[in-house]
């Protein structure tokens, strides 16, 4: 199977008695992978390579894919992969280049009254939605009015069993944008069914920026997502981000840590955390920041998806401060700035969802529910 990065042919993957094998092309000048350098000797692996398998669909979208194909071939990672290859979300993409010119108006999705839009663009979009996580999500194509321009988007919708997940994560990501922390333009539905995102691996001229999440960049399989820790994150920023770029990255991690901790999001595991290229590892940058929900609003007692010093918990400010220190360089003075920034934006998005009209008293009483689970304090 062929291994494109952006249009160009770079590498070959197969499976070959039950390993993977990847082959860079003799003339090959993109890496696929910060983690898999060129070189004339094979990438052999007992399980499909971290890179490659990053973005396979999880959850209902896999369902939904592999459902519809069971009866024509035998749904493994080799076959799902030829299956939605030419539609995976980045730059790496396998077994040939689609264009498709199949799009919409942002708008109509926003402003959809339809009760069942999103089983609609599921069942419109599904086979080109190559994006990871357990989430509904799809990735298509709309005409932004505001830049006149078609650009790249990721819809969500949610199950049942974690009701007004789409507002829930919109309002936390408008906490993180408070906070300082960089974003992808995100927006919300007006019936507050679907989360929509701006994707921010496009570059300009329409080409795929590399991306990496954590577990890529460790060397672990998507169903390894929670283990690691935050110092393991810490010395992946320090082996990658290239120096003059290093110190302001861990801030901006320890900024992610911090807001994740008083919006008691406990879902900031390995692929919600990666690094932006264009080349290598020379304009390598932190990704914006994504994923964000209280998931203790549907767990009471939930707790953090990765360890710092070697548990998983809430800590106390005393343990934060030290790693702050310790794995992230930061002062005592940048370390009470970052802190004080992130109590303001919590303070700040609490007063927004206090004025947010809705006539709809099971919102209202979701969205009481949701400021009750932050925290104002470490």
């Amino acid at each position: 199977m062929k291994v494109f990065i952006n249009k160009t042919h770079n590498g070959d993957l197969s499976l070959e008695e039950e390993r993977y094998v990847f082959n860079y092309l003799k003339d090959s000048k993109e890496l696929v992978s910060l983690s898999m350098p060129i070189r004339d000797s094979s990438w052999v692996s007992k399980k499909l390579h971290p890179i490659f398998e990053m973005n396979m669909p999880e959850g209902s979208l896999k369902d939904v894919i592999k459902n519809h194909f069971a009866k024509l071939q035998k749904m493994d990672d080799i076959n799902l992969l030829r299956l939605i290859g030419p539609y995976m979300l980045g730059r790496v993409k396998f077994n040939e280049i689609i264009d498709t010119n199949d799009s919409l108006e942002l708008d109509d999705i926003i402003k959809s009254d339809k009760v069942d839009l999103f089983e609609e663009l599921m069942q419109r979009f599904a086979i080109r939605s190559g994006v990871s996580g357990v989430q509904p999500k799809l990735l298509l194509q709309a005409h932004n009015k505001n830049t006149m321009k078609f650009e790249h988007f990721i819809v969500k919708s949610f199950e049942s069993i974690y009701p007004n997940l789409a507002l829930n994560e919109y309002f936390c990501m408008r906490a993180v944008k408070n906070a300082g922390l960089h974003t992808p333009e995100f927006y919300l539905s007006d019936d507050k069914s679907m989360f929509i995102m701006k994707r921010f691996d496009v570059d300009e001229d329409e080409t795929y920026l590399g991306f990496e999440d954590m577990c890529v960049l460790t060397a672990r399989q998507t169903e390894e997502k929670y283990d690691g820790s935050y110092e393991e994150i810490t010395r992946v920023i320090k082996d990658i981000i290239p120096p003059h770029n290093r110190k302001k990255t861990l801030k901006i991690f320890f900024k992610a840590i911090v807001m994740n901790h008083l919006l008691q999001n406990g879902d900031g595991h390995l692929k919600n955390y990666g690094i932006l290229y264009k080349h290598d590892y020379e304009d390598a940058k932190f990704a914006p920041i994504y994923d964000v929900i209280t998931t203790t609003k549907y767990i009471k007692n939930d707790i953090p998806a990765l360890k710092l010093g070697n548990a998983k918990l809430w800590f106390k400010e005393k343990t934060y401060k030290i790693f702050a220190k310790q794995s992230c360089g930061l002062s005592e003075k940048e370390y009470k700035d970052v802190v004080d920034e992130c109590y303001d934006a919590i303070v700040q998005t609490k007063q927004e969802i206090f004025a947010y009209e809705t006539n709809d008293a099971d919102v209202r009483v979701f969205l009481d529910e949701l400021v009750s689970c932050w925290k104002e304090e470490i």
